[in-house]
C-alpha cells in the first residue's frame, strides 16, 4: 500500500536528519524493508527528544536504547536544564493505520517501572550504559519531572483501555506530589512536530499596561499593571514555553502557589499588594501608537519575550483562571493587577539578559525561612544557644555552624519534625518552608512549641547527626535498594530512630546524653533493613523519591515496623517527652 503524502513526508524529514546519527548495526543481516522500518521507529523516538527537550539530533539521537532486552523503552534522556527525563515508545507504521496494544504499553509501563525502582539488572547494554546518569537522577532531591512520551504515525489516538493503563501509571506516580505527564503523539501531532522547525519559535507577547512609566536609558524598559485576564490568554497560547530563559518552570505544588491561589481566589483586589510582580525579556519592546492620555494605558509588543522573574505568578494565574475571586467579596469592577516589567534587550550587552535572569531570581522575595526568624523563639533559642557556646542560626544570610559549633533552623527543623510525628517527617522531606508558613499555626507550633528550649534541640539535632551519618554508609550495605533507601528515605527511618526506647531515654532527662553516638548507632542499622525490606516486600516497584512523600504510604510503613502492638497512632514525639 503507498504511503500517504503526510507520513511520505515525515518519513523524508526522520531520514535526512537521523540517517547519519542513528547506529543500525543490529539490524544487518535483517531485511530490507524491515530494518528501515526499524530505524524510521527509532527516528520517530529521537524526533521526540529533539522537540520536547530541544536539542540537536546527533544528541537526541544518543537517547535511543531500542533493542532487545529494552524493556518496552526505545528512548531515554535526561534534559538538565529543566531537570525532566523523557522515556519514549515509538512505533512506525507506513500505513498509518495501527497505534500501540495494551500488551505494549503495559510492557512500557513496566519498563518505566524497573527504571525508577534502579533495577538494571534485565536491561540491555544501551540503557545499563546510561544507568549512573539515571541514578544521578532518581537520588537527586531536585524536583525532577517524568515525561512519558508514546509517538507513533497512526491516524488515531491511543484506544481508551490502552490509555487507561498509562494514565493509571500516571496517577500513581503523581502521589501525592505531581511529576510526571503522559503525551501521546499521533500522525498528526508528528507532523507538526517536524513542521514546528520551520516555524518562529520565538513568542510574540501583547501587553496593555494601565499607569505605565517609561526607563530610557540606559536601556529601555517599560513598567506598569496588566490585568489578570491577559495573564490568563498568555498562559493559555505559551504555557511553560514563557518560561524558556527562565531558572525555573511552573510547578503547580507548592507552598508559594497555595498562597497565590488563596489570594486570587479570596481577595483578588489585594494581589498587586501581595505580589512582586513579573519581569519579561524580549528582543525587542515597541509602543503601539494607539493609548490613553497621561500613561493611562498603552499597548505594547514583545518580540522573542520570555518571563524571566514571575513563573509561579503566571502558572498560578492562568492554572486558576475559573476561580479568580471566586470566595471574594470584592465588587466586580475591580480587576485583578500584577505589576510587570517589559526590559528591551535591543541595544543592550549580550550577555544582559542572562545577568537579568539570574539577579531577578536570586534577588527574589522573602522566604518562610524568613517568616520563622521573625518569630521571638527564635531568638530566645540562640540566646540559649550562646549561654551554652554554641550558635543557633536562624536567618538567612549568616553561615550554618558545623560540629559542635552549633546548628541552623533548618536541622532543627528537620530533626523535631521527625521526632514529633510521620506526618510531619514526610512534610518536612517534601517541603520543609511549609512548615515555616504560619508562625502562630500548626504544623510550626507542633515543631517548636513555646517552651522549647535549646537543650532539647541539640539533643534532637545530635541524634539526626549521628543517624544521618550512619544512613549515608547504610546506603552501599547488602539491603534491598540501600542506595535508594537512604537518599529517600532517610526522614522516616530518623522518625524510627527516635521512637527507639534507648534514645527515648537518652534525651527525654536534663541530664547529658553522653552515650548518645552509641545508643543511636545501635538501632539505626536494624531499622534501615527493616525499611528497606518492606519496601521490598509492599512496594517494590515503587518510585522512592514519591513514596518517600506520601504520608499514607510512610505511615503504614511505620505502624508495620512499629514494635508496640497497637501501632504509631499513639507514639511519643520527643517533644511531648521533654515536656
Amino acid at each position: 500500500m503507498a504511503l500517504t503524502a503526510t507520513v511520505n513526508r515525515i518519513r523524508g524529514v526522520l531520514e535526512r536528519e537521523f540517517k547519519q546519527h542513528i547506529d543500525m548495526a543490529d539490524w544487518k543481516s535483517r531485511p530490507a524493508e524491515h530494518a528501515e522500518g526499524a530505524f524510521l521507529s527509532r527516528a520517530l523516538a529521537a524526533q521526540c527528544i529533539k522537540s520536547f527537550a530541544g536539542v540537536e539530533s546527533q544528541i537526541a539521537a544518543s537517547a535511543l536504547v531500542d533493542g532487545m532486552d529494552d524493556g518496552g523503552i526505545d528512548a531515554v534522556y535526561f534534559d538538565a536544564p529543566t531537570d525532566t527525563m523523557f522515556v519514549v515508545q515509538s512505533k512506525w507504521t507506513s500505513q498509518g493505520n495501527a497505534s500501540f496494544d495494551e500488551g505494549v504499553i503495559s510492557k512500557f509501563v513496566n519498563g518505566v517501572r524497573r527504571i525508577l525502582a534502579a533495577d538494571f539488572r534485565h536491561f540491555n547494554t544501551k540503557i545499563r550504559t546510561k544507568a549512573p546518569e539515571i541514578r544521578e537522577v532518581l537520588y537527586s532531591d531536585r524536583a525532577v519531572r517524568i515525561r512519558l512520551l508514546t509517538v507513533h504515525t497512526a491516524k488515531q489516538p491511543l484506544g481508551p483501555h490502552v490509555r487507561r493503563v498509562i494514565d493509571n501509571f500516571v496517577t500513581e506516580l503523581n502521589d501525592p506530589v505531581v511529576i510526571a505527564d503522559h503525551v501521546d503523539i499521533d500522525q498528526s501531532g508528528v507532523y507538526d512536530l517536524i513542521t514546528s522547525e520551520s516555524r518562529d519559535p520565538k513568542i510574540r507577547l501583547q501587553a496593555v499596561l494601565n499607569d505605565w512609566g517609561v526607563i530610557e536609558r540606559p536601556y529601555l524598559a517599560y513598567y506598569g499593571r496588566v490585568s489578570a485576564d491577559q495573564i490568563v490568554l498568555w498562559w493559555r497560547e505559551h504555557s511553560n514555553k514563557l518560561f524558556s530563559q527562565n531558572l525555573r518552570l511552573y510547578y503547580q505544588n507548592s507552598t508559594v502557589n497555595d498562597a497565590l491561589s488563596r489570594t486570587l481566589s479570596e481577595g483578588p483586589e489585594n494581589f498587586w499588594y501581595f505580589n512582586n510582580g513579573i519581569t519579561i525579556i524580549a528582543d525587542r519592546v515597541i509602543k503601539g501608537l494607539a493609548g490613553a492620555p497621561a500613561h493611562k494605558f498603552a499597548n505594547f509588543t514583545c518580540e522573542g519575550a520570555s518571563v524571566v522573574n514571575g513563573a509561579q505568578t503566571v502558572g498560578t494565574i492562568g492554572s486558576s483562571a475559573d476561580t479568580v475571586g471566586s470566595s471574594s467579596e470584592a465588587p466586580e469592577d475591580i480587576p485583578t493587577w500584577v505589576q510587570v516589567r517589559l526590559i528591551s534587550l535591543e541595544g543592550c550587552p549580550p550577555d544582559f539578559g542572562r545577568r537579568i535572569t539570574r539577579a531577578a531570581n536570586l534577588q527574589n522575595a522573602v522566604g518562610t525561612r524568613e517568616f520563622a526568624a521573625m518569630d521571638p523563639l527564635q531568638h530566645r533559642l540562640a540566646v540559649e544557644f550562646a549561654l551554652d557556646k554554641r550558635r543557633y542560626v536562624y536567618k538567612s544570610g549568616e553561615t550554618d555552624p558545623k560540629g559542635d559549633e552549633g546548628c541552623s533552623i533548618v536541622e532543627a527543623t528537620q530533626a523535631l519534625a521527625c521526632a514529633h510525628s510521620v506526618k510531619l517527617a514526610v512534610e518536612v522531606k517534601r517541603e520543609i518552608g511549609s512548615i515555616w508558613a504560619d508562625t502562630d499555626a500548626f504544623p510550626y507550633r507542633e515543631v517548636f512549641p513555646p517552651d522549647i528550649s535549646a537543650e532539647r534541640v541539640w539533643k534532637a539535632v545530635s541524634v539526626m547527626r549521628i543517624a544521618d551519618d550512619a544512613i549515608q554508609a547504610l546506603r552501599f550495605s547488602r539491603s534491598p535498594r540501600a542506595d535508594l533507601v537512604g537518599t529517600h528515605m532517610a526522614r522516616i527511618v530518623l522518625h524510627l530512630v527516635f521512637q527507639d526506647t534507648q534514645v527515648r531515654l537518652g534525651y527525654r532527662g536534663a541530664s547529658s546524653f553522653d552515650n548518645i553516638t552509641e545508643v543511636v548507632n545501635a538501632c539505626v542499622g536494624e531499622i534501615f533493613e527493616r525499611v528497606a525490606n518492606y519496601i521490598e516486600s509492599h512496594h517494590p516497584n515503587d518510585y522512592l523519591a514519591n513514596f518517600s512523600k506520601n504520608s499514607m504510604k510512610c505511615e503504614m510503613l511505620v505502624a508495620n515496623l512499629s514494635k508496640r502492638s497497637q501501632g504509631v497512632a499513639h507514639q511519643m514525639s520527643l517533644l511531648d517527652i521533654m515536656k
